[in-house]
């Protein structure tokens, strides 16, 4: 009986170890719709999560609805790579990964389903749509 619970323990033991593996433990971005919209899913996350502190007030750029799309898109400041979501910064900001640790929103990160849509949104081309 000693021996079966030894076992059993080791077992388990092992089981544990295996799955802590990665021990970053982070989860794939979740798989979002096609042909995602800027006014119906960015610039309600853009509202709600980053002009409190982006606006003509605060910082630019202003992600205020009506002006969201023009500041993204005017310049590189935000790096916005329309169709390549791993080359543009914003994706870095987003996901925490900049360089400069200029990590967006700075206390509390967005939803991975928020990252994820932003992310597709660029991929298909971040457009005005």
């Amino acid at each position: 009986m000693k021996k079966l619970m030894n076992v059993s323990v080791l077992i388990g033991s092992v089981l544990l170890l295996a799955a802590c593996e990665n021990d970053k433990f982070e989860e794939d971005l979740p798989v979002v719709k096609d042909n995602v919209s800027f006014a119906l899913d960015i610039q309600p996350i853009l509202s709600a999560e980053c002009a409190g502190c982006h606006n003509p007030a605060n910082v630019e750029p202003d992600l205020r609805k009506g002006y969201a799309y023009a500041s993204l898109m005017e310049g590189d400041e935000e790096g916005i790579i329309p169709g390549d979501s791993e080359g543009s910064e914003l994706m870095e900001m987003l996901q925490r990964e900049s360089e400069d640790g200029n990590n967006m929103p700075p206390s509390t990160p967005l939803s991975p389903l928020k990252i994820a849509l932003i992310k597709k949104w660029i991929d298909e081309g971040a457009l005005d749509n």
